[in-house]
C-alpha cells in the first residue's frame, strides 16, 4: 500500500493542481483521510489523469 501511496503523492507533486491541495499535505504526514476526502482525493486524480 505504501508504494501506490507514493505514487499518489509523486503524482500530486508535479501536478499544477495537486501540489497545492490540502490532500497533498496529509498524505506527506501520513494523517489519514476521511471518506470525503478519499473521494475528493479520487476526483483530483481524475482530472490530473
Amino acid at each position: 500500500m505504501e508504494f501506490y501511496k507514493s505514487l499518489v503523492i509523486k503524482i500530486l507533486d508535479r501536478s499544477l493542481v495537486g501540489s497545492d491541495s490540502h490532500l497533498l499535505k496529509k498524505l506527506k504526514k501520513n494523517i489519514d483521510l476521511t471518506q470525503d476526502e478519499r473521494r475528493e482525493l479520487e476526483e483530483l486524480l481524475e482530472n490530473i489523469l
